[in-house]
């Protein structure tokens, strides 16, 4: 399935449009254009920024759209994922395994496109991330400290100043599942 890498997104209220500067994943090589999104564009003029935000934001719940990047959308994904888990938790498209064309999927896919769907991710989106931080320390002959992980692979480095940050305790533990998993020891510390 193809999705959106997504390098920005400016939402021109004076000109009433919004651009995204994007690349199809499934083009080689990634090739990244800053173009107007109809679409948006007409939930702008029509609804306002507000409603552009959420419809922005769940087409990043979706995957639509993705991105490497930090910024207000996927920090709202991790709010949906770690502080809002349970609220969310009827709307996951992931977690709920319906038949496609059963009862319950129908029911499911209504309240995807219900009002308070869209109220939940409007408080995703004004939700701040926790000020706490969160590092994976591993002790063998002397202090390591995870600074990436792929789907296959945990990557270590000896300075804490390089370690990756987690905004919430429950990612940082997911992490460290891999870890056990891998039979890698290591704990979750909170970073000061």
């Amino acid at each position: 399935m193809s999705y959106e890498k997504v390098k920005s997104i400016t939402i021109d209220t004076a000109q009433g449009k919004v651009f995204i500067n994007c690349a199809s994943n499934n083009c080689r090589p990634l090739t990244y254009t800053n173009e107007e999104y109809p679409y948006f564009s007409k939930v702008l003029k029509e609804q306002g920024e507000t409603e552009t935000e959420i419809s922005l934001l769940k087409e990043f719940e979706s995957g639509n759209l993705q991105s490497s990047l930090n910024n207000k959308y996927t920090k709202a994904l991790k709010v949906l994922y770690y502080v809002l888990s349970e609220e969310y938790k009827p709307f996951n498209w992931r977690t709920n395994n319906f038949k496609s064309g059963s009862d319950e999927d129908k029911a499911h896919h209504q309240g995807r496109e219900s009002q308070a769907f869209k109220d939940l991710l409007f408080k995703a989106l004004n939700t701040k991330l926790p000020k706490e931080k969160f590092i994976i320390e591993k002790k063998g002959y002397g202090l390591n400290y995870v600074y990436k992980t792929t789907s296959r692979h945990i990557f270590y480095c000896v300075e804490k100043a390089q370690a990756k940050v987690y905004d919430f305790k429950a990612q940082a533990e997911q992490v460290l599942k891999m870890c056990e998993e891998l039979k890698l020891n290591g704990e979750v510390i909170l970073k000061w």
